[in-house]
């Protein structure tokens, strides 16, 4: 049993255009007059006193009388002057003409079943163009508004030579000839067609003439289909069976916009549960994996972002999270706790968290935006980790309100180890004493030996280095040095102790 298509079946009409095309294919001879007007669903052979109906060509025998000339299209045997469209067959039978008739219908009727099988079956507009290549006999593809080829069944000698865009996996029209269309008249016109046109050779490579129709949702341009003369001539008529193929092209794009929203929508709701958790339904995972391109354990970093007024606005995000994605190969963006929250596989990035930061600071110069990025994880599953650094370091950002708009987590990360850090008594009591003494010494005598100890320490204790950021001469560092030990007694050659003494002083200066 078939399964009931979810879209709606359309019906096309033939014109007496189309069935001219046909018969001048088989070498029939005839006249014809049309304005291209009429448009036939049916056809039958006209009985005398039946009423004509709109939508029916009818077949006019010889002798045939009642038939109103002046008011419906009719093909008949021989000579009929009338006013209304028709053909006029010239040396056949009427039985034979009947028949040849019967099958060009026949023929579009298969044709059209085929498109709306397709359509309704979820096919794809590679599926589309095929059968519409069999149909015309010509090469037929579709391209978006910005090149990339959307539907290519085959590429046949004489097409145009397309390129390959290896980080997207598409093909696209050379970009050499994109420019061109940029200063090209002839190409702006073009596109402001409503319904199908020629391109002919003055306007395209290779000397081939196209049949084009431009793939219009209401006013938005967003697609182009083409057809290339180079198996059969192009006919008159193939203009209305691009017009129809366009409106069945546009329900497959409408239809993968649906799907794609669809399938946005649960990618971002398993990033969700991986950025609020660490956990994810496997097949859920399997499937935003194989989405994105991405491999469970790899390289990611997180970054969150947010307006410098701490507003949450969605348009402006909106337009920047679709900037972002073009820029930024393999991530993904969304919103996460009203913040534009991206997630990026470095190795399908091909980007270091440095570089990743570099290309990421014009877009929020130009946002107005900070944002906080995470050190690197090395699984999906520690994406939560990731989320808490970034954010951390966000709220950093903001608490700073500095010309820095950008901040990676281990640039604060021993701030937010030592804010985790829980003692049953008071903190300041578990620090070395040395800060607490020289801070006390340099209030009661005016010296400077807090300080000078605090940079010694953080320029690993050369003293050029020291010297140079505190701006005093080299003898002067000497003395002020010799001072503190005297004073303290530390022992600066054990390592440990170092480092207890670099996380005092860092405290003390967070407790002020």
């Amino acid at each position: 049993m078939r399964k009931t298509s979810d879209m709606p079946r359309r019906q096309m009409a033939l014109s007496l255009q189309m069935i001219a095309d046909e018969l001048d294919d088989r070498l029939w001879d005839f006249t014809i007059q049309t304005g291209d007007q009429a448009r036939f669903y049916s056809c039958r052979a006209f009985a005398a006193g039946e009423v004509p109906r709109p939508g029916v060509l009818y077949l006019l025998p010889p002798e045939c009388g009642g038939f109103p000339w002046d008011q419906y299209p009719y093909l008949s045997l021989g000579d009929r002057p009338g006013q209304a469209e028709h053909i006029c067959v010239h040396g056949r039978e009427f039985v034979e003409t009947v028949n040849e008739v019967l099958r060009i219908f026949q023929r579009f009727r298969d044709f059209e079943a085929e498109l709306n099988w397709i359509v309704g079956h979820h096919g794809s507009l590679n599926d589309l163009c095929a059968a519409a290549m069999v149909y015309l006999q010509n090469p037929v593809y579709i391209h978006d508004s910005v090149f990339v080829i959307l539907a290519l069944p085959c590429h046949v000698e004489g097409m145009l030579e397309l390129e390959y865009n290896q980080e997207t996996g598409k093909y696209f029209i050379p970009l050499w000839l994109v420019e061109d269309f940029k200063f090209s008249e002839g190409y702006r016109d073009t596109l402001r067609q409503k319904k199908a046109a020629i391109w002919d050779t003055s306007q395209y490579p290779y000397h081939m003439r196209s049949l084009y129709v431009n793939i219009w949702d209401l006013n938005y341009y967003r697609a182009r289909l083409l057809v290339n003369e180079l198996h059969a001539p192009l006919r008159p008529g193939d203009r209305l069976v691009v017009e129809y193929l366009a409106d069945y092209v546009l329900m497959i794009l409408r239809r993968e916009d649906m799907s794609a929203r669809q399938n946005r929508r649960n990618l971002v709701s398993t990033l969700r549960g991986l950025i609020s958790t660490g956990e994810a339904d496997r097949r859920d995972l399997r499937i935003l994996l194989t989405t994105l391109g991405w491999r469970e354990r790899g390289r990611f970093l997180l970054a969150t972002l947010q307006t410098q007024s701490g507003e949450n606005d969605i348009t402006s995000s909106s337009v920047l999270r679709s900037s972002l994605s073009e820029a930024f190969a393999g991530t993904f963006i969304l919103f996460y706790e009203q913040e534009l929250c991206m997630v990026a596989d470095l190795d399908e990035a091909r980007l270091d968290p440095a570089s990743f930061r570099s290309k990421l600071a014009p877009f929020l110069r130009d946002s107005l935006m900070y944002a906080g990025v995470s050190l690197p994880v090395e699984s999906v599953f520690h994406l939560n980790t990731a989320y808490v650094q970034a954010n951390y370091a966000m709220d950093r950002v903001f608490r700073l309100r500095s010309h820095q708009w950008c901040m990676s987590f281990d640039s604060c990360a021993l701030e937010y180890l030592l804010s985790r850090v829980e003692t049953p008594t008071p903190l300041p009591l578990y620090l070395a004493p040395v800060p607490r003494l020289l801070r006390r010494y340099d209030q009661e005598h005016g010296s400077q030996y807090f300080v000078t100890l605090k940079t010694f320490l953080q320029n690993e204790r050369s003293i050029p280095r020291t010297a140079a950021a505190l701006i005093i001469h080299r003898t002067t560092l000497l003395y002020r040095l010799e001072k503190i030990f005297s004073l303290t007694r530390i022992n600066l050659d054990d390592e440990t102790a170092r480092v207890y003494l670099q996380l005092s002083f860092f405290m003390a200066e967070e407790e002020e």
